[in-house]
C-alpha cells in the first residue's frame, strides 16, 4: 500500500500565536497588566502606591525641622568633649606618671617592662634556648630508666644479692598461708583460694606450701592440690610435691595415702583419685610415688592399690619399660614388688626385648633360693608367660623351665609349662598363627 500524503497548507491559512491573541482580547477590553516585579513587592509598596502624594510644602518644613534638630545635638555635643578635655589635661597634671621602661628585642618587637627573676625563670621552662630545644623540667621517664639499669648492672657487677634473696618470708605472708592451711583443714568442695593457686609459680613454693600443714589436710583438698600442681609443674617439681618437700623433709601425697590406708583399711576417693590424676606426669608419678613405695617394703594392701591405679590408667611404654626394669633390679626384693610388677606385665604393652630379657633375668634369679616363694611370685611368672610367650627365645623358655624344677607350685606351673609348649599357629590372634586356626578360633 503506497504511504499516504499529506496535504499541504498555504501560509495565509496559519493562525497567529496563542499568546498573541489573548494580548489583543485584553487590549480591546481595557485591562492594564502589572509587572510582575511589582506583584513580587510588600504590601508597603501596594498601599504606597495607592496612598496620596506628600505635598512639596509639606516636605520642605519636615526637612528643615530635621536640619535644626541635627545643629542643635552637634553643638551639645562639643561642648561636653571640651569639658571632659579639660577634666582629663588638670588630673594629668596633678598626678605624676610613671615612666615605663619598654624593651625592644632584635626583630623590633616589644617584650614589655623589665620583669622579675621569677617571671624570667618561669618564661624560660616555655622559651626555646639557645639549641633550640625547650627547658626541660626535671629527669624525664628515659632518664629514670637508664638510672635504674645502671644501679642493677653495678649491683651485679659487685655480686650484691637482692633483697628478697637474703631476707626470708615476711610475716604477712607467714600469717595469710597459715590461715589458708586451717581453712585446707576443713575443706570439702568449692573454690581454692587464689593465694594457694599461684603457689607453684613461686620460686620458692616449697617453703610456702609448706606453711599450709599439707598432712593436716583434708582428702579433697589433696585432691585440689594434686591437680594445681600437676598441671602447672614440669616433672621434676611434681616429682617434688609427691616425694619430697625440701624444707620439711617429708612427703605431700605418698604419706598422705599410706596413713589413710593404715587408718582405714582402705583408700578415701579423694586420695586415689589424686593418684589418678598424678599419672597426668608418669615419670614424676613412677620415681615420686611407685618405685619409693616399692622401695620401702610396703603392704599388701598398698601394692594392690597402688597396682590397680596403674592397671586403670594409660601409661606411655617407655615409661612402663623403665619401670620394669627399675623393679627387676631393685634390691632387697619383697614380695609386694611381683604385685606392682604384675600389674604393669598385665597392660600387655609391646616390651623391647631388652627388657623382657631382663625379666627373664628377674625371675631366674631366683633359682638359688632356698626357701618357699609366695604366691604373688608364681602367679607374676605366669603372667609373664601368658603375655609374652611368642617374644621368648628357646634359650629363655629353657631357662624358665629349669627355674620351674627349682619351684614348683601345684597349681601355677603346669599352666607355666603349657604355655610356654603353645605355638602360634595354636592360638588364634597370635603372631604367626595360621589361617586355618583363625578360623576355628
Amino acid at each position: 500500500m503506497p504511504k499516504q500524503t499529506r496535504a499541504k497548507v498555504s501560509k495565509a491559512m496559519r493562525h497567529n500565536p496563542l499568546a498573541h491573541d489573548i494580548l489583543e482580547e485584553e487590549n480591546n477590553r481595557g485591562i492594564r497588566r502589572t509587572p510582575r516585579s511589582k506583584l513580587r513587592k510588600g504590601s508597603d509598596t501596594l498601599e504606597e502606591e495607592g496612598s496620596n502624594v506628600v505635598p512639596s510644602s509639606v516636605a520642605k518644613k519636615v526637612l528643615g525641622m530635621v536640619q535644626s534638630q541635627k545643629a542643635d545635638d552637634e553643638d551639645a555635643i562639643g561642648e561636653f568633649g571640651s569639658e571632659l578635655a579639660s577634666q582629663g589635661d588638670a588630673a594629668l597634671d596633678e598626678e605624676e606618671v610613671e615612666e615605663v621602661d619598654v624593651q625592644v628585642d632584635e626583630d623590633g618587637y616589644i617584650i614589655g617592662p623589665n620583669a622579675s627573676e621569677e617571671d624570667e625563670r618561669a618564661m624560660s621552662l616555655f622559651l626555646p634556648s639557645k639549641d633550640g630545644k625547650v627547658a626541660s623540667q626535671g629527669p624525664t621517664l628515659a632518664d629514670i630508666i637508664l638510672q635504674k639499669i645502671q644501679e642493677a648492672e653495678a649491683r651485679k657487677a659487685a655480686g650484691e644479692s637482692g633483697p628478697t634473696e637474703e631476707a626470708g618470708l615476711s610475716p604477712k605472708v607467714v600469717q595469710v598461708y597459715s590461715d589458708i592451711g586451717k581453712f585446707l583443714r576443713f575443706y570439702k568442695s568449692g573454690p581454692i583460694p587464689k593465694a594457694f593457686k599461684v603457689i607453684p609459680n613461686l620460686t620458692n613454693w616449697e617453703e610456702v606450701l609448706a606453711l599450709t600443714s599439707p598432712l593436716t589436710w583434708s582428702p579433697a583438698a589433696m585432691y585440689q592440690a594434686s591437680a594445681i600442681f600437676v598441671s602447672n609443674l614440669n616433672p621434676r617439681m611434681a616429682q617434688r610435691f609427691f616425694n619430697l618437700v625440701q624444707s620439711q623433709a617429708h612427703h605431700v601425697l605418698l604419706p598422705a595415702v599410706r596413713q589413710d590406708i593404715a587408718e582405714h583399711k582402705k583408700l578415701n576417693f579423694h586420695y586415689y583419685r589424686a593418684l589418678r590424676k598424678s599419672l597426668f606426669k608418669p615419670a614424676a608419678f613412677f620415681k615420686g610415688i611407685l618405685l619409693p613405695l616399692a622401695a620401702e617394703n610396703c603392704t599388701l594392701r598398698e601394692a594392690v592399690i597402688l597396682g590397680s591405679v596403674v592397671s586403670k590408667a594409660s601409661v606411655p611404654v617407655m615409661h612402663v619399660a623403665a619401670s620394669i626394669v627399675r623393679l627387676c633390679t631393685m634390691t632387697p626384693w619383697y614380695g609386694t614388688t611381683a604385685i606392682l610388677l604384675a600389674a604393669q606385665l598385665n597392660k600387655k604393652y609391646a616390651l623391647p626385648l631388652k627388657v623382657i630379657e631382663c625379666l627373664v633375668a628377674h625371675f631366674c634369679a631366683f633359682a638359688s633360693e632356698g626357701h618357699v616363694l609366695p604366691l604373688v611370685w608364681h602367679r607374676a611368672l605366669l603372667i609373664f608367660v601368658q603375655r609374652y610367650k611368642f617374644d621368648l627365645s628357646a634359650d629363655q623358655k629353657r631357662r624358665i623351665k629349669e627355674l620351674l624344677r627349682v619351684h614348683h607350685h601345684e597349681s601355677v606351673a603346669p599352666e607355666i609349662r603349657r604355655e610356654l609348649a603353645a605355638k602360634p599357629e595354636e592360638v588364634p590372634g597370635a603372631p604367626g598363627a595360621s589361617a586355618d586356626a583363625m578360623e576355628i578360633g
